[in-house]
């Protein structure tokens, strides 16, 4: 099993070498982002602008299953899938610190002064920019491709399938293989650097609130106890483990957002996001074709284009699990609950989040900046809740969230590595899931990675490594696309 086999030798050498490993996958991706960084761009707005096509167009009523298919979930329970298998660990981590990162050190060719008032005003313009439309458009690109071939022609639910209208029965050869062999490396890798940053963020929340201090061994104890709640949600089935923490975990969502806008600074917080939002949207075009061709670029290597390719590298797995949820709908329904919904939920998450850790800041003088600087970003959610009342509770909600976005992630990903791997299905009403063994293996091979990088410290050179994955599996998607229209067209679907 090729995937296998580059896992275990990036495992391998990321502990014997890490320095090595480290020092020349950086320089790899440095390149990358330097000399594709114009790529990425006009790539990541390319497949937003495909995503609204798809929707907008007479294709937009294809129903994937068939006329007479039934959904086998509500909106609601599809849509909470949708955003805590996409993004739900992301959001917590970098819900305060995006913002009061650009608070902090705003783009130079912007022109605002750092902790100024302008740069306060418009730091959640990219937060904005770099969580919502355009990473949901790269999944929901991904998704639409793979799921109508897999629906329509009864195809393997496989990211090549996706290729089928371009080299037909090809698929099922060499280039199916380095296809999907591309794209659980990238995934297993990402994974494993999330479960790294997951690990350190509940390990500092540990440390804020009750002083225990991380070390190798509790990093074990928290991955051990991440990887067998991912392992066990994961061998219960989609529509058992992942749907029942998904739903309570959007309501953990819902209740630290209404937490922070009643006790926080209400009236700040609802100004602030509208005119983010009016700033966002005003800017949306320029954001997502400027390049800084008169600077040095650095500021968007390392925050639009680095995202772009870290979401690219997950688009296939995250966009091949999507697909399990499209029985019954159709592509513009797709695109509502599964790009609109979860993009106008992280504008609502970061608005609400991101406006309060720059009040407390440039208001009050809470020190959020310092705090983050000094003790990482993985702090800075725990950092904002301080500056409120019952913080002993709401830290502990904080960590349970963390940890339910992270065991989503990994479950939903963990089922369909495991369905990709393996050609033995079973059958669960109109949806099939991989053997349990497959899924507890993938689990524990997860989970093992993001504990030999974290003692190693490895964990940033496998992420430059799946990051580079990035370029490839753009120029996959670029292909997917083109099969989707090509399929569409030649079946003339209404």
């Amino acid at each position: 099993m090729p995937p296998v086999i580059l896992i275990f030798i990036a495992i391998v050498i990321g502990f014997i070498s890490p320095a090595a490993f480290e020092r020349n996958a950086s320089m790899a991706l440095e390149f990358t982002l330097k000399y594709f960084g114009w790529f990425y761009t006009i790539g990541a707005t390319f497949l937003l602008s495909f995503c609204f096509w798809a929707a907008l167009s007479r294709h937009g009523n294809y129903k994937f299953g068939g006329p007479t298919a039934r959904p086998e979930m509500s909106v609601f329970n599809w849509w909470a899938i949708s955003i805590c298998a996409g993004i739900g660990i992301g959001i917590i981590f970098f819900g305060v610190a995006e913002p009061m990162a650009h608070y902090n050190s705003p783009a130079a060719f912007l022109g605002f002064e750092p902790k100024s008032s302008a740069a306060a005003e418009h730091a959640l313009r990219y937060a904005f920019f770099h969580w919502t439309f355009h990473t949901y458009a790269i999944y929901v690109s991904a998704a639409l491709c793979i799921a109508y071939t897999y629906y329509k022609h009864n195809k393997p639910l496989k990211v090549s399938t996706a290729l089928h209208p371009l080299i037909g029965d090809k698929i099922h050869g060499p280039w199916g293989t380095v296809v999907d062999g591309l794209a659980v490396f990238a995934i297993v890798g990402g994974v494993g650097t999330s479960l790294g940053l997951g690990t350190l963020q509940i390990g500092s929340g540990l440390e804020y609130m009750w002083g225990i201090k991380p070390d190798p061994l509790l990093w074990m104890a928290i991955i051990m106890t991440l990887s067998v709640g991912f392992t066990i949600s994961s061998y219960t089935g989609l529509h058992r483990g992942i749907r029942f923490l998904s739903e309570k975990n959007i309501l953990i969502f819902f209740f630290l957002m209404t937490f922070v806008l009643v006790f926080g600074p209400t009236i700040y917080i609802l100004e602030m996001s509208i005119s983010a939002v009016g700033d966002y949207l005003s800017n949306l075009i320029p954001m997502s074709f400027y390049l800084d061709p008169m600077g040095d670029g650095a500021w968007l290597g390392s925050w639009s284009v680095f995202y772009w390719a870290w979401w690219l590298a997950f688009a296939p797995i995250i966009g091949l699990f999507l697909v399990k949820l499209a029985y019954g709908r159709t592509i513009r329904q797709f695109v509502m609950v599964n790009l609109i919904g979860p993009a106008l939920f992280g504008v609502v998450w970061f608005g609400i989040f991101g406006s309060a850790g720059i009040y407390f800041d440039h208001f009050s003088g809470a020190g959020i900046s310092e705090f983050i600087e000094a003790s990482g970003k993985e702090v800075s959610m725990y950092a904002l809740f301080q500056q409120l009342p019952f913080t002993e509770v709401t830290n502990i909600i904080v960590t349970l969230a963390i940890v339910i976005s992270f065991i989503t992630l990994a479950d939903s990903t963990t089922s369909t590595i495991a369905g990709i791997t393996t050609t033995k299905f079973a059958k669960t009403g109109k949806s099939t899931e991989p053997p349990g063994s497959m899924k507890i293996f993938w689990g524990l091979l997860m989970g093992l990675l993001s504990w030999v990088l974290l003692t190693s410290g490895g964990a940033s050179a496998l992420q430059a490594s799946v990051i580079i994955c990035g370029l490839p599996i753009l120029v996959l998607l670029l292909m997917m696309v083109a099969g989707f229209i090509k399929a569409v067209r030649q079946n003339d679907e209404v």
